[in-house]
């Protein structure tokens, strides 16, 4: 079993352990699910949580050492972000279940990644770019993404 996919099966267990209601991969990982995988440095992991605490408990009873805002699971930087919003909990109750190297794995749908990406706070132009990206690789439903888009008023840049 390589880093990720135990690093992976650690994230399904503060789920299956009750440390969150739920959780989905978000970020640049998530990118490399629907697009072409872009360097980062570490995991992100959308929770439905309503605070950092248990988390960090869960990774001390497990021996996972903290450093900063992360915390090292099998080697990998792991980021646990609180859903700050409804679009971030929409993101996660739909997120999509797939499979990497025989492990389930939630993940955020390409149309909330989008979404997220152009939130006020969010909307830099690295993100713009990455929502640029996934709209090429044709994975996106464009129908899911007006939907949500219109739900949350945010308009997508003119790409062309």
């Amino acid at each position: 079993m390589n880093n990720f996919t135990a690093a992976l099966a650690s994230i399904r267990r503060v789920k299956s352990e009750g440390v969150v209601k739920d959780y989905a991969i978000g970020g640049a990982m998530a990118l490399a699910f629907w697009s072409e995988p872009i360097p980062t440095f570490d995991l992100d992991v959308f929770g439905l949580l309503v605070s950092l605490e248990p988390i960090y408990d869960w990774a001390r009873r497990n021996n996972y050492r903290e450093e900063a805002e992360h915390i090292f699971i099998a080697g990998i930087p792991v980021q646990f972000i609180p859903a700050h919003n409804a679009l971030a909990e929409e993101a996660i109750a739909t997120a999509a279940e797939l499979d990497f190297e025989g492990q389930p794995v939630r993940v955020i749908r390409p149309e909330y990644l989008i979404a997220l990406y152009l939130e006020p706070g969010a909307r830099t132009h690295k993100r713009l770019e990455r929502a640029a990206a996934l709209l090429e690789e044709g994975s996106v439903d464009r129908g899911l993404l007006d939907t949500v888009l219109t739900k949350y008023n945010f308009k997508l840049p003119n790409y062309e």
